[in-house]
């Protein structure tokens, strides 16, 4: 599912001239911001007065990487950045091989220490060579889409016949790339690997308009997406190079599995879904509401106001009733105007009535009840205990009720992205270790090996 950047304080709270060009100051530094005395964030500042964007910042425990900025002022041992889009600020005083200064952010300042380089960021999963398997880059065009043509990588185990099972694996929202890197992570590249090493091939592709494939990102939707995928699968079918073909999906991507599941024209051997929306696109956006205001210390009689206006004012939009779900916005902000934390949530409700992107309406109004009844190949669905962003408790229960041939597994203690995790919450990615359990590596090779 998406995930929301908020940057820093948004996160848990909720002289401008360049001169000396070369300097000491110039070059990446990282350092850790203390909120509170429970949450701490990473920053990242690359500095580089000589690129067209002479300042970036990257917040790894946010998922924001690259935010531009400016730099304001630079000599041989001081720098001072700004960051307009979130109305931060940095000024710091270089001694002793570190940037020792003050981060501040919407009239709230907090000291940090930079330290030259990048934070090193341990993936021991992360595939190395030499492999012992072959990888051919593959680009793929969508004929249902003009265009659009999907770069990818098709990892091939040694020994490889066209008794060999495939699996395409198909990302999550937002654009990705074909590992789905996210924080140093690469989900897909790990998957591969191992799959490979097991005699599995697999097809992992960028996402239309993203890194090397082609093609308008901006207007697609789940629907166009499922597009994507369903041509990569027809395409490498074709080859006759294969076995059984199949899809592993992750999130967005294991709702693109059901719905080519359940599409006759495209249908594959064979399905994974590792944390698969079982149910319609509000309920899922309604659910994120309720376990995010949850974990920032919300009193229940709040969140619980604030989700039933969300669920009704979802409900009118999907029927169509915009000026009514405008009605229900302006009756929560009413309501709440003498209490500041209620209000700042009530008035975000007027957005929900002013979305224009395609891919958010499309999601909230998407049910995929139909396409999981409809599934009558070998499915398999897996769920992690702590992930927030797709409930499990709710998912599954919403899977076996629709479709009770389907596999379902709850696995204790692991999040969204398969990692084995203390709270779930979006910030711990980047800080394990682990990208993707092995036993849930181990049980997909399983199931496209034998079906169980």
């Amino acid at each position: 599912m998406k995930i929301h950047k908020n940057i820093i304080i948004a996160f848990t709270a909720l002289c401008p001239f360049i001169v000396n060009a070369q300097n000491d100051i110039t070059g990446t530094w990282h350092g850790t911001l203390s909120v509170t005395p429970q949450a701490k964030l990473r920053v990242v500042f690359h500095i580089d007065p000589l690129a067209d964007i002479k300042a970036k910042m990257d917040s790894p425990d946010q998922a924001a990487i690259g935010m531009p900025g400016e730099l304001r002022f630079t000599s041989p041992d001081s720098v001072n950045l700004a960051f307009p889009a979130i109305g931060a600020d940095f000024c710091g005083r270089l001694s002793e091989g570190a940037i020792k200064g003050k981060f501040s952010q919407r009239g709230i300042s907090f000291p940090l220490e930079l330290a030259p380089g990048e934070f090193e960021m341990k993936r021991p999963q992360t595939p190395v060579p030499p492999f012992p398997y072959s990888t051919e880059e593959t680009a793929i065009p969508n004929p249902d889409a003009e265009g659009v043509i999907l770069a990818g990588t098709l990892t091939i185990p040694a020994n490889a016949s066209n008794d060999t099972p495939l699996a395409v694996l198909v990302s999550g929202s937002g654009l990705q790339n074909r590992d789905e890197e996210i924080m140093g992570h690469k989900p897909f590249a790990v998957i591969a690997d191992a799959l490979a090493r097991k005699g599995i091939a697999t097809f992992r592709y960028d996402d239309r308009g993203f890194a090397q494939s082609t093609g308008d990102p901006a207007k697609c939707t789940t629907a166009d997406n499922a597009s994507d995928a369903a041509a990569a699968l027809r395409h490498l079918r074709s080859s006759r190079r294969f076995g059984k073909s199949g899809i592993i999906g992750h999130s967005e991507g294991a709702q693109i599995a059901f719905m080519l599941a359940a599409d006759g024209k495209t249908r594959p051997d064979f399905i994974v879904g590792l944390g698969t929306p079982a149910v319609r696109g509000d309920s899922v956006l309604v659910d994120q509401t309720g376990t995010a205001l949850t974990m920032a210390g919300m009193p229940k009689e709040w969140t619980d106001a604030h989700l039933e206006a969300l669920r009704k004012i979802y409900a009118a939009m999907i029927a169509g009733e915009k000026e009514e779900a405008l009605r229900l916005a302006e009756e929560r902000i009413e309501a709440t105007k003498n209490i500041p934390p209620m209000l700042a949530l009530s008035e975000n409700l007027r957005s929900i009535t002013e979305i224009q992107n395609p891919w958010l309406i499309h999601f909230y109004k998407y049910s995929p009840a139909d396409d999981i009844i409809k599934t009558s190949c070998p499915a398999l669905a897996l769920y992690g205990e702590k992930d927030i962003q797709v409930h499990p408790t709710l998912n599954i229960s919403a899977m076996e009720h629709l479709n009770p041939k389907v596999k379902t597994k709850l696995y204790p203690n692991l999040n969204h992205l398969f990692q084995h995790a203390q709270t779930g919450a979006v910030s711990e990615y980047s800080t394990i270790e682990e990208t993707v359990s092995p036993e849930v590596l181990q049980d997909i090779v399983g199931f496209i090996r034998t079906g169980e």
